[in-house]
């Protein structure tokens, strides 16, 4: 199978034009509702069945409902019959697709509009998708229903007839760098467009270039995405373009790299580098604007909505409520919005950066494969402090692994890495590269609060750096666990040392600037 990497390109859209690309995905979240309502009342009605009761691992399920497909009023097949539906990606499929002839309102269809079989197969996965994780994960509870302006993105895919290459409801003509998407179901002559200019960034264009250099041969899906920018739509066009991802002029370095990654840090140790930073570091102050938000937001609804509270400050159950929003309210939540979008660019642009500053370190990083969705986990077991005699809290990393996310870092990595023709190795975490002492060759558990770690020779080092330089050293091809090369960790201990007594030195003092630029901002405020 082939490579397949996207290019975003952002669209030029008219007052009028976004008016019109609006309604269609307001037409493609009721449509995306109906569906689910649909497939929710017949899933109800399954789960009565004795049958459906009975059925104890996912492939009963899978047998069960493979056995049992069901009509919706009004869907017909090709000859005219009810139309056969199965709990499936296909038999879910395939009714959506006989949607594309359901009234759309003013006696006109879903066709008639410029909405096809092929847009509706995008929608399809998305139904899919939900369902997918309802039917076969046992930590999904119910199905979402989308709201207002909730669902952002519709796509095409690339149809060949006739030695002709096109996409359906949509037309991308390179040459002019335009986008035209349909708005009638008619053809010819009579077919209706919308055309929307593709700009681009001049700093890039040599990428884009050689991103297309194949023409439309190459495309293999068009996706139109909008996104909340500062209050307002913006239109994207994302292509799917299949082969290799063109490079940017960057190479890999020589020799391991290993990393070390807790909720918040990362650690780096390699031939050349030994370094400490914190992940994402600028979306901290975000996050506290984002917080503040949260309690203005929380004090505006329970001030317009105090009918809703139990005396406790709790919100009341078992009745259905009516929310009264204020124009506050509203414009605290479109504030907040923009405050997500604007930590999530930047989170992410962070870990691009970083990851941007490795690859010449190295050409195989080693990773531990730590399950990270643990670390958000609460703790199960309830303790008292000793001293103060009260509940300690159970609470862990989940908002440290929400504003940081380490997984995205690793990801972004690994696919930077592997187009330039190396490897993002992880290891399991029995490899306890925390608790190896190389000069004694033993393992020593230490607890999470012990950020330094002395050797069994009595030299001490930060935790974080030294589980990074045994993971450098580890034996990954080996089949046993626990086998680190000995040899080239003694041989290169000393430069590690030096580097690290470095990267500390430059921790401190970065840490003493970053305390000088709160007071001196703070005492501007005063």
């Amino acid at each position: 199978m082939k490579e397949v990497f996207v290019l975003e390109l952002p669209l030029q859209v008219e007052k009028y034009q976004a008016d019109i690309l609006d309604k269609r995905y307001e037409q493609l979240r009721q449509l995306y509702n109906y569906v689910q309502g649909k497939l929710l009342r017949q899933y109800k009605y399954f789960e009565q069945m004795k049958e459906f009761q009975n059925c104890k691992t996912l492939r009963d399920k899978k047998d069960f409902f493979r056995n049992h497909p069901f009509h919706i009023n009004g869907i017909l097949g090709q000859d005219k019959e009810l139309l056969n539906i199965t709990f499936d990606e296909y038999g879910i499929q395939g009714f959506i697709e006989k949607l594309v002839q359901k009234s759309a309102g003013s006696d006109v269809t879903y066709a008639d509009l410029g909405l096809n079989t092929y847009i509706f197969d995008y929608l399809s996965s998305g139904v899919w998708a939900a369902w997918e994780k309802k039917l076969y994960n046992f930590r999904t509870k119910r199905i979402s229903f989308k709201r207002h302006g909730e669902l952002d993105s519709f796509s095409s895919r690339r149809k060949v007839a006739r030695g002709k290459i096109y996409f359906s409801g949509m037309e991308l003509h390179l040459e002019r760098m335009e986008l035209a998407i349909k708005l009638n179901g008619k053809v010819g002559k009579n077919a209706k467009f919308i055309t929307l200019p593709i700009l681009h960034n001049p700093k890039h264009a040599d990428y884009e270039m050689m991103a297309l250099k194949d023409g439309l041969d190459g495309v293999k899906v068009l996706k139109v995405v909008r996104r909340l920018v500062r209050g307002r739509y913006k239109y994207y066009l994302q292509i799917s373009i299949e082969g290799e991802k063109p490079q940017k002029g960057r190479a890999l370095g020589k020799g391991n790299v290993g990393i070390d990654l807790g909720p918040t840090t990362i650690a780096i140790s390699g031939d050349n580098i030994v370094s400490i930073d914190k992940l994402a570091s600028k979306c901290d102050n975000i996050e506290k604007e984002i917080a503040k938000l949260n309690r203005k937001i929380d004090r505006s609804r329970r001030a317009n909505n105090p009918e809703n509270f139990n005396e406790d400050g709790t919100i009341k159950r078992g009745i259905r409520l009516v929310w009264n929003d204020s124009n506050r309210y509203r414009a605290l939540l479109k504030e907040k919005a923009e405050l997500q979008r604007k930590q999530a660019a930047i989170r992410k642009q962070q870990h691009i950066d970083r990851a941007n500053s490795l690859l010449k370190e190295g050409e195989t990083f080693i990773v531990e494969n730590n399950k990270i969705s643990s670390w958000t986990a609460r703790a199960k077991e309830t303790k008292v402090n000793e001293k103060t005699g009260k509940i300690q809290k159970n609470k862990r990393f989940g908002k440290s692994v929400a504003n940081h996310a380490p997984a995205m870092f690793v990801t972004i990595l690994e696919n930077k890495v592997k187009s330039l023709g190396g490897k993002v190795v992880k290891v399991e975490t029995q490899n306890a590269a925390s608790q190896y002492d190389f000069t004694n060759d033993t393992f020593t558990k230490h607890e999470l609060k012990e950020r330094s770690i002395t050797l069994s020779n009595g030299d001490v080092h930060q935790r974080d750096m030294l589980a990074a330089f045994n993971l450098q050293h580890l034996k990954y091809d080996e089949d046993d666990l626990k086998q680190y090369d000995r040899d080239a960790m003694k041989r290169d201990y000393e430069r590690f040392c030096q580097l690290e007594r470095e990267e500390i030195e430059r921790y401190k003092s970065k840490e003493k600037q970053d305390d000088h630029s709160t007071i001196a901002a703070s005492e501007m405020m005063l």
